[in-house]
Parts: C-alpha cells; structure tokens; sequence
C-alpha cells in the first residue's frame, strides 16, 4: 500500500523541494534560514509566492515563524526569512517519500 505525503493544497513541488531541503540542510536545530530568488533556480518566484507557500506547508512540514524582509540590509535582499525554522518529522518523510523516490520493485 502506498502512502500519499503530499499535501493536498496547491504546492509547487520544486519551491517546496528547495524549502525544505534548504532548511535541512542547515542543521537539525532550530535555525533562521533566508530564502533568496536565486535559491529557486528556473522558477520565477517573488515574495508573496515563497510566503503564500510557506503558510500552506507550516506547521505540518516545516515549523518556524515567517519574516518579510525589510530593505535596509546592504546584503542581498532575502525574499523571506523564516526564524526558528525546523522540518518536521512529517517533512523530512514527505522529503524521502516524494523527492527521494527508492524502487521498491
């Protein structure tokens, strides 16, 4: 039997692919991780799309608070910072079972 991790809203699969997987990557404690249009490779993303797509994965898949970014950094201007931010335990399996395909055959 096969078990469906996707989450039934209107998820772009390779945003949240680069979300989680940027976030795990960044260590199993609660971080502050920033997210950057170019983190997104061929997808045209802007702020309110990233934001709109975190809310519909937190708190089941990745657990943090979401910041908007002001624009008084002289670095490069994150899109969104997310504080805190964790994956779940429903994320990291929603991350091998989707992303990480194993052939069960």
């Amino acid at each position: 039997m096969s078990v469906d991790m996707t989450p039934t809203d209107k998820l772009n699969d390779q945003i949240v692919y680069t979300l989680l997987n940027k976030v795990k990557h960044g260590g199993e404690e609660p971080h502050d991780v920033s997210f950057f249009a170019e983190d997104f490779e061929d997808e045209t993303i802007n702020r309110d799309v990233l934001i709109e797509q975190l809310n519909q994965i937190m708190p089941k898949y990745l657990m943090g608070e979401i910041e908007a970014t002001g624009d008084s950094s002289s670095e490069p201007k994150a899109l969104v910072t997310c504080k805190n931010a964790q994956v779940t335990t429903d994320g990291l399996a929603m991350l091998k079972a989707k992303y990480f395909k194993v052939d069960q055959t």
